[in-house]
C-alpha cells in the first residue's frame, strides 16, 4: 500500500533535506502512521522532543495544480486565529517525492463528540468567521459567492461518470437526474446570499474528526479545500446528517441545534446576519454536493488505480447511496423529487 512505501521513504527525504535541522530534529527521529483521507496521507515525525505531522497530497478536490501550496498559504492566513495548525514547510516540486509535501504542528487531542463538544466547535467556528478578511490576506482564497449555482456545477462534474457508466443501478441515476432537476428549478434562490453577502473564510470539510479536542485548547485541521464564501457552507455542513453520521452514529436533535447556533452567534462577536435562515435555504445543495461526492467515490474506488482506498469510508458510501436514505434525508429538508 501507498502509506507502506512512503515510510522509508520519508525518513530518507528528511535526512537529506535541511528542513530536519531548521525544525530541531535529531538524526533518531521516527516516522510513524498517523491518519489518511481520500487525497492525503498523514505521519508523524517525532524526535529530539519535537513532534510532527508530516501531510502528503495525493489528489485535488478542488481541481487545483498545486494543491498542497494552496493548503499551505491557507493555513499561513489562518494562524491569527488561535484555532487552526501552524504550519511549518511546504515542499510543492515532486521532485524528490512525488507528491506535494506539507509539515504542521501536531495537535493533542481527540476528535470531537456531538454530545459534549458543540460549545468548542461554535466556538471554533466563530474565531475563523469572525477574522477580518480586511485585515489578513486572501489573494490566493478561492471565492464562492453563487452558492447554488456552484454547487450545481459541482454536482455535475462530480456526477458526469455516475450516469453514464452502465454498472450504476438505473433507479440511481433517476434519483440524480431528478434532484439536479430540483435544484436548477429553486436555482433563483440564491439571490437572498447575493443580496445579503457575508463572506468569511470556510474550512468545507467539517466532521467530527477534524475537530481536535484538547484538554485546554481545540482546533479544527484539515484545511485541504477552504473558500471564502458564506458562512453558511460550514455551519450547513458541520450539522447536516450526513457529516454527523460520517464517522458517528448521531443525528443531532433541534435542541442540540439551538444550543449550537445559541453559542455560535454569541462568541461571534459580531452581528449575526441571520445564520439559522442562510442554514436553512443552503441544506439541500449542501446535500446535492455531499450525494454526489459519494456517487463520484462510488465509481473511483471501483477503479484498481485509484492510490487511497478506505473500507470504512466505502461502506459509508454505499449507505448513503441508499435511495431511501437519500429520499428522507431531503425531505427533512422540504425537497421532494417528482
Amino acid at each position: 500500500m501507498l502509506k507502506e512505501s512512503l515510510m522509508g521513504r520519508i525518513t530518507d527525504y528528511l535526512k537529506h533535506n535541511t528542513i530536519s535541522r531548521d525544525l530541531e530534529l535529531n538524526n533518531g527521529f521516527e516516522v510513524s502512521f498517523l491518519a489518511q483521507g481520500e487525497y492525503n496521507i498523514n505521519f508523524v515525525i517525532e524526535g529530539n522532543g519535537k513532534k510532527y505531522v508530516f501531510r502528503v497530497n495525493t489528489g485535488s478536490q478542488l481541481q487545483l495544480d498545486n494543491q498542497i501550496r494552496y493548503e499551505y498559504e491557507a493555513l499561513k492566513t489562518l494562524e491569527v486565529s488561535g484555532v487552526t495548525p501552524k504550519v511549518y514547510y511546504v515542499d510543492d516540486t515532486k521532485e524528490d517525492l512525488e507528491y506535494g509535501v506539507l509539515i504542521m504542528e501536531f495537535l493533542a487531542g481527540k476528535p470531537l463528540k456531538y454530545d459534549k463538544d458543540l460549545k468548542k466547535a461554535a466556538h471554533i467556528f466563530a474565531k475563523i468567521h469572525s477574522l477580518n478578511l480586511n485585515d489578513i490576506n486572501t489573494n490566493h482564497f478561492l471565492v464562492e459567492k453563487s452558492l447554488f449555482s456552484d454547487r450545481i456545477e459541482e454536482a455535475e462534474r462530480l456526477l458526469h461518470e455516475f450516469l453514464c457508466t452502465s454498472v450504476v443501478d438505473k433507479r440511481l441515476k433517476h434519483f440524480f437526474v431528478k434532484y439536479l432537476e430540483w435544484a436548477k428549478g429553486h436555482k433563483k434562490e440564491e439571490k437572498f446570499f447575493l443580496e445579503n453577502p457575508w463572506y468569511v473564510i470556510n474550512n468545507t470539510e467539517v466532521n467530527s474528526h477534524n475537530f481536535i479536542i484538547g484538554k485546554e485548547n481545540s482546533y479544527l485541521i484539515d484545511w485541504e479545500k477552504p473558500v471564502i464564501s458564506d458562512p453558511c457552507q460550514d455551519i450547513t455542513q458541520f450539522l447536516a446528517e450526513t457529516t454527523t453520521l460520517w464517522k458517528t452514529n448521531h443525528i443531532l436533535s433541534e435542541a442540540e441545534k439551538k444550543f449550537f447556533f445559541k453559542n455560535y452567534t454569541k462568541c461571534l462577536g459580531i452581528m449575526d446576519q441571520n445564520i439559522e435562515e442562510r442554514v436553512a435555504l443552503y441544506m439541500p445543495y449542501l446535500y446535492l454536493r455531499a450525494l454526489s461526492w459519494c456517487a463520484y467515490a462510488w465509481v473511483a474506488y471501483h477503479k484498481p488505480n485509484k492510490a487511497i482506498k478506505n473500507r470504512d469510508t466505502f461502506n459509508k458510501i454505499k449507505a448513503y447511496l441508499d435511495i431511501y436514505f437519500m429520499d428522507k434525508l431531503l425531505k427533512g429538508s422540504g425537497v421532494v423529487l417528482k
